[in-house]
Formats: C-alpha cells, structure tokens, sequence
C-alpha cells in the first residue's frame, strides 16, 4: 500500500462570516415557564401549577396572579415550589432555522 502525505483538497462549501451579516436580528418577548422555590414568588407573577394537587390547597382555580402580599403569603404556606409564567426577550434572526439565538433576558417590569 502506498500511503501519501499531500492533503487532498475537499470541495466543501464553508460558511462565510459575511452570512451572518444579511440576516437581521430583532428582539421580541417570548413567554416562558418555570419552576420556582416559594421564596422566590413575587407580587406579579402569575401561578400556572403547585407541587401538589389543587385539590389539597386553598385556591378554588388553577392559575392566578399573585396579586397582593396577602395572597404571597399563602401560596408560599401552601406550597414549596410553584411554576410560574415568565416573559423574556430573545433575539431572533430573521434567517435562522432556530426561532432563538443569543442569550434570553428576564424583562423586569
């Protein structure tokens, strides 16, 4: 067997850093949610789920914004974690596959 040491030449098509430069980039709020310790639970946020069945807790419907200090009290007695919506700003390109690129940031309200 011969064994040679040139390097073949690939026809490969590489990506170049100008393509990123055609697509445009904005930023749009996206809705999230999560799952948070009781002792992050502020005035605000909107309570999608409990860690234990509703029927065990207080709260006659499933989901509600925590709307007063009162109310915080008793989410953080009734539970240990909730899931939360959040909303975030992502970049999104206009020529991406992926709907998000770049970091996410939690919009402070």
């Amino acid at each position: 067997m011969f064994f040679s040491n040139a390097k073949k030449s690939t026809n490969r098509k590489t990506a170049s850093s100008n393509s990123r430069l055609d697509c445009t980039i904005s930023t749009r709020p996206v809705a999230d949610r999560r799952w948070v310790h009781c002792s992050q639970l502020e005035v605000g946020m909107y309570v999608n789920e409990l860690d234990k069945p509703w029927e065990q807790t207080r709260f006659m419907f499933q989901g509600f914004v925590i709307d007063s200090n009162e109310l915080l009290r008793q989410v953080q007695d009734a539970c240990e974690y909730a899931d939360v919506q959040t909303t975030k700003l992502a970049k999104v390109s206009s020529k991406s596959t992926h709907r998000l690129v770049g970091r996410c940031k939690p919009i402070t309200p």
